[in-house]
């Protein structure tokens, strides 16, 4: 009986963990902060500096990651939202993370999945470290601009000799440098100013880079960042509707309705898959109580 009972109450904990979306490996996860991603410091290194022209490496402000595609139409008013923000208020790398452009680029991609753990478009991470997530969201970017910490100071030694990136860290941190350069829309006459079209990541003790890797144009840029590699918690500063559109490969344009489908499914397996592991257990305890003998009121014991 008493083990009917333990095994009744380990599945039926585990059960409320898989309906409160919390995994007991997720738990785990989420109590190693220390290995959770950041983002450091930022510099932006014009193409001209490898390229024999002027250089002028900066520190931007803000880094706004802009996770969008050609074929999302309510990406166009939050790309035109970004491009009103001025050089003093942030830089915007923009990233086409969908397979179904023609500007896509995996790496994109891979720190959209893997390291934010996004899912809807368009997206906006702040400083690697604030999210929002649809149109109306997108329109409180000034608000979290201004809720931001600073940057560190941790690339200040950081210059352009030849054709070579090079700083002095002894970290072991990454420096990741994203290659942008302003980019055709495939369907509009419009430009993306700073799309992703490359990508590297060297340790930061080693030093240096030859960003001859990249295939540079006078008009591009390097956006250095130094990160420590990583899933990242990312916080959610506005509380307006999200309204996004689902980004996976073979459902291009799926709205929120889709999403609330899929949430829907999703609870619908949960309660499937919580009723079979509770299965063996009710069954057990059924037949338990089958062997049991059956009670004796008072009148039966009068009557023997």
């Amino acid at each position: 009986m008493g083990c009917s009972r333990l095994a009744t109450l380990s599945v039926l904990t585990f059960g409320v963990l898989v309906l409160a979306g919390l995994s007991p490996i997720q738990a785990t996860e989420d109590a190693q902060d220390d290995e959770r991603g950041a983002l450091y410091d930022v510099r932006l290194v014009p193409a001209s500096c490898l390229l024999g022209g002027d250089c002028n490496i900066t520190q931007p402000t803000h880094l706004v990651e802009y996770y969008g595609a050609d074929w999302c139409e309510p990406c166009e008013p939050v790309a035109d939202e970004l491009q009103n923000l001025t050089s003093e208020e942030g830089f915007v790398l923009q990233h086409h993370a969908s397979p179904s452009d023609e500007t896509f680029l995996s790496a994109s991609k891979l720190r959209y999945d893997h390291e934010f753990r996004l899912i809807f478009i368009p997206s906006l991470v702040v400083d690697g470290a604030d999210l929002l997530t649809g149109t109306r969201q997108a329109m409180d970017l000034d608000a979290v601009l201004n809720g931001s910490e600073p940057f560190s100071n941790d690339l200040d030694s950081l210059s352009a000799n030849g054709t070579a990136l090079s700083w002095n860290l002894t970290s072991d941190l990454s420096v990741r440098v994203w290659y942008v350069e302003p980019t055709a829309h495939e369907t509009k006459e419009r430009i993306h100013p700073t799309l992703a079209r490359a990508f590297v990541e060297v340790n930061a003790s080693d030093g240096y880079l030859n960003a001859t890797v990249f295939d540079l144009s006078e008009n591009g840029t390097l956006v250095v960042m130094l990160e420590r590699p990583g899933v990242r918690t990312l916080n959610i500063p506005s509380l307006a509707p999200t309204g996004p559109m689902d980004l996976s490969d073979g459902d291009v344009g799926s709205t929120d309705n889709t999403s609330k489908l899929g949430s829907g499914w999703w609870a619908l397996g949960a309660m499937i898959a919580l009723g079979a592991m509770l299965t063996p257990a009710l069954l057990m305890h059924r037949g338990l109580m089958r062997e049991m003998p059956p009670k004796q009121t008072p009148a039966t014991l009068e009557s023997e």
